[in-house]
């Protein structure tokens, strides 16, 4: 028979079973009281809506009507950000770790912009590999926000996801914490994918990160690529690391059906021919 009905935890840490007689299968385990653990229960032949109420000891305050302690919710999740103790770092680490995948995305999120947050960077790495792309992917966002380079190879390994968003966050977050190394792994990722918002979230990212080793590869590429944008930034490349010997190419870019291609080539060319008389001179 449905039901609804709530755990309660009281202040000595064990379970208020009052008002469950009738529900026998009912099992409630609460380990060691005096941790910061959750009380778990599980259900055997009844569909019921199990309110679980947490036992974060002194971490999350007492509900002060009732005594009770706080339910783990996406709000009382959230308040941490704005605690600086220990305490609230402690269930930010216990919150990442329940069973509910976007409580712990929450909590992932919460970690990340909390002002200590990277005392828990041992949590954001372990949840770089969690089962829930929610939560894989809400990580790979602290790795950008923190610029978490011990992160690095693990970002390596989410550019095989199954899942296109959760590359195309990894790109992004790659891009945050790269090494000239990782040219090619993107650069084949730009050439090779035909999902366009992987392609653009690569080149967005080559563009960015690319340096005097690489610029030509990524040029050649760049002023062939049916989006303006990308040929737009062929042009710019070419301005800031290119000698003359790229002017032919400018020249048909300089005649490109998109205008903002077409005044990116002739301020490159303006650049390069004035740098050139400069080095005549």
């Amino acid at each position: 028979m449905p039901c609804d009905f709530s755990l309660r935890l009281t202040g000595g840490g064990l379970p208020d079973f009052a008002g469950w007689s009738g529900y026998p299968s009912i099992a409630a385990f609460l380990i060691n009281p005096g941790s910061t653990r959750w009380a778990n229960c599980g259900t055997a032949g009844i569909g019921c809506n199990i309110n679980i109420f947490l036992h974060w000891n002194t971490l999350v305050p007492h509900i002060p009507s009732s005594g009770a302690y706080a339910p783990i919710t996406y709000e009382a999740i959230r308040e941490l950000a704005s605690r600086e103790d220990a305490g609230a770092l402690n269930a930010l680490a216990e919150a990442a770790a329940v069973e509910d995948q976007f409580l712990r995305r929450t909590a992932i999120e919460v970690i990340g912009r909390h002002p200590q947050g990277r005392e828990l960077r041992a949590i954001i790495l372990s949840a770089l590999g969690d089962p829930s792309e929610y939560v894989v992917r809400t990580a790979c966002e602290v790795v950008a926000q923190w610029e978490f380079s011990e992160a690095h190879e693990l970002m390596i390994a989410l550019l095989a996801s199954a899942s296109k968003a959760t590359r195309q966050v990894a790109i992004r977050a790659l891009g945050t914490i790269w090494v000239d190394a990782d040219f090619p792994l993107i650069f084949r990722i730009y050439t090779n994918t035909s999902e366009i918002d992987l392609r653009r979230e690569a080149a967005w990212v080559l563009r960015r990160r690319v340096s005097s080793t690489h610029w030509r590869t990524l040029f050649n590429a760049f002023y062939v690529d049916e989006l303006p944008r990308h040929r737009q930034w062929a042009c710019e490349l070419a301005e800031n690391f290119s000698g003359p010997e790229i002017l032919p190419v400018l020249s048909q870019l300089s005649l490109d059906t998109d205008g903002h291609v077409r005044k990116a080539a002739s301020q490159a060319i303006r650049t390069l021919s004035s740098r050139n008389e400069g080095l005549g001179s």
